[in-house]
């Protein structure tokens, strides 16, 4: 535990696991919230799709050390982002499947 607070990100990697990451999932979860609800949005859902990937993104992964985070963004820091990709697919394929996930709770809350 203490060698994990002693390692730093750099910028890049910060950017890729706390700006890039969340925007990819809420761009992919809010397009397919949109698509199924032919474009007639409201707040109740959207707001899962902008606050699960926060939490995902910014508690879940760093705090409980999930998804491979470490590797990707501490021991791969210096690989460069389409190596990261294909490395780490699988990873990646539960990020799909969790943004599907997002998209299906929004879809939940709008019609409820």
């Amino acid at each position: 535990m203490e060698q994990q607070n002693e390692r730093k990100m750099d910028l890049r990697n910060k950017f890729q696991a706390f700006v890039l990451m969340p925007a990819i999932i809420m761009l992919v979860a809010w397009m397919l919230y949109f698509i199924f609800t032919l474009g007639k949005t409201n707040y109740q859902g959207v707001i899962p799709v902008i606050a699960a990937p926060l939490i995902i993104c910014w508690v879940y992964n760093p705090v409980f050390d999930k998804n491979d985070y470490n590797d990707m963004f501490y021991e791969d820091a210096g690989m460069p982002l389409k190596d990261k990709i294909m490395k780490y697919r699988p990873t990646l394929a539960g990020y799909a499947v969790t943004t599907i996930g997002i998209a299906v709770c929004a879809l939940i809350m709008h019609h409820g």
